[in-house]
């Protein structure tokens, strides 16, 4: 008993010892082991590099330790035990894993009968791409009528014949320009498809009477039909709308059942299925990884450093009296408001209430004065304007150009505001780069912290192979 406890403890630590040869271990990041495997995915799906050496790797390895601190601290502050964060996770893995859950053979033996039944069905002339010169007629059309409306083809085809534009003749008895259209065998009348298959390329019939009246053909173009690899996309399509995804799963999952111990249903088996199939596929386990430690990572993200960025008007105030110096105005700005309005009274009331109002009040202001039947009357474009981005604002403010579009539903437009010519009044006339400034700080002052939080060990003989032939 002994013997055989030791030569189980034995084949175990080479197997061990073989996945660990097969793919080491490449840095560690707080508890967490990356793999060389997993690194090389990250590297290359992300295009972080121009290389494939260990050169790329190296200037990419700094991002994606970052990403996994990131991620590691997400872990570390249970984001990973959130009912939304598992509930994202389960949907985002079964979208995923349904294609991996079907009977692919059977579908693909589907695909290719349908394909082969459309493919018969556009037979060796495949489609036909023409124009028409249309000259409708009624069935109960009496003979004066039809005798007129054939004098107008006539006269139509003769023009074409002495060399005038289609598109021109068409203009003239049709009042358009004619659509092009493609046709195949069956689907049009008789009489249009069998003269407009015996023109050639750019060629046109004389009128042709057809059950809806004349036509003068002209053919355009014809190609036939693709090949099963330009249509299988569509064919797919076509056979999802079907439900045949869950035909092939049932299939799949019969088959699997019949493997297995008496009694396993099929969908018993298929669970057992998709519990394998990170190991199992190697790519389903990467994405499935690469799915897991993004939703973390934008989780942790948000709540460290982009919503606190958004959010944090103080710090956001403090930050740029600290760094007034990188928000001067190249050019004047407008702060202030664009009025759409459809009086002149409404117009003129709303300039005088918001023209001593902060920006900020606009809304509440309008709201407040200018809403009907909880419908407001006016409405409002307001922010900070640089020359070039509103046509109202460079014609009102700017003394340029001759104004915008007006919105729909309104008669006239309208400004009110200030003009900020070398520099902000406040943070919130340049908001949007500040906060943008803001978050890179609090990223870069994060990623600080984490690094002496978590230790990070990288195994540079391993990093030296990366993408390297074994």
């Amino acid at each position: 008993m002994k013997k055989q406890t030791l030569f189980a403890l034995m084949l175990l630590a080479a197997s061990t010892m073989q996945a660990q040869v097969k793919d080491p271990i490449i840095m560690k990041v707080g508890d967490t082991e990356v793999t060389k495997s997993e690194f090389e995915y990250a590297l290359n799906k992300n295009n972080a590099a121009t290389g494939r050496d260990a050169k790329a790797a190296k200037e990419y390895l700094p991002m994606y330790i970052d990403f996994k601190l990131k991620v590691e601290e997400a872990k570390a502050q249970h984001l990973d035990t959130l009912s939304s964060y598992i509930e994202e996770y389960r949907a985002g893995r079964a979208r995923q894993a349904e294609d991996y859950l079907i009977d692919k053979e059977y579908l693909e033996r589907e695909a290719h009968k349908l394909y082969a039944k459309d493919s018969a069905t556009v037979g060796r002339d495949g489609f036909l791409r023409v124009s028409h010169i249309m000259f409708p007629l009624r069935q109960d059309a009496t003979a004066e009528t039809v005798a007129q409306t054939k004098a107008k083809a006539d006269s139509a085809y003769q023009m074409l014949n002495a060399g005038m534009d289609y598109t021109a003749v068409a203009k003239r008895y049709m009042g358009m320009a004619p659509d092009t259209f493609e046709i195949l065998r069956g689907q049009a009348f008789k009489e249009f498809e069998n003269a407009a298959y015996n023109l050639r390329n750019g060629g046109f019939t004389p009128p042709v009477m057809s059950p809806a009246g004349l036509h003068i053909i002209k053919r355009i173009s014809q190609r036939p039909f693709g090949s099963y690899k330009e249509y299988r996309s569509n064919i797919l399509a076509i056979l999802e709308k079907r439900n045949i995804k869950q035909v092939a799963r049932y299939r799949l999952g019969y088959q699997l059942a019949k493997d297995m111990a008496p009694g396993t249903t099929p969908e018993e088996a298929l669970a057992r299925e998709d519990s394998l199939l990170d190991t199992k596929y190697p790519e389903f386990g990467n994405l499935m990884r690469e799915y897991r430690d993004g939703l973390l990572f934008f989780e942790i993200s948000n709540r460290e450093v982009w919503q606190k960025a958004a959010a944090d008007e103080k710090s956001l105030e403090k930050y740029y009296k600290k760094n007034k110096k990188k928000y001067k105005f190249d050019a004047p700005r407008f702060r202030g408001a664009v009025i759409y309005a459809n009086s002149e009274e409404d117009m003129q009331l709303a300039k005088k209430l918001l023209e001593d109002a902060a920006i900020d009040e606009y809304k509440s202001i309008v709201e407040k004065n200018f809403t009907k039947d909880s419908v407001c009357t006016i409405r409002l474009e307001a922010g900070v304007f640089p020359i070039g981005e509103n046509g109202w604002v460079d014609k009102e403010v700017f003394g340029q150009g001759k104004g915008g579009k007006l919105r729909r539903g309104y008669k006239m437009a309208g400004t009110v505001g200030t003009i900020l010519k070398k520099k902000p009044e406040s943070y919130k006339d340049v908001k949007g780069a500040v906060v943008s400034d803001y978050q890179q700080y609090l990223e870069k002052e994060w990623v600080k912290q984490l690094r002496e939080k978590y230790k990070v060990e990288v195994y540079e003989d391993v990093l030296k192979t990366v993408n390297k032939k074994r």
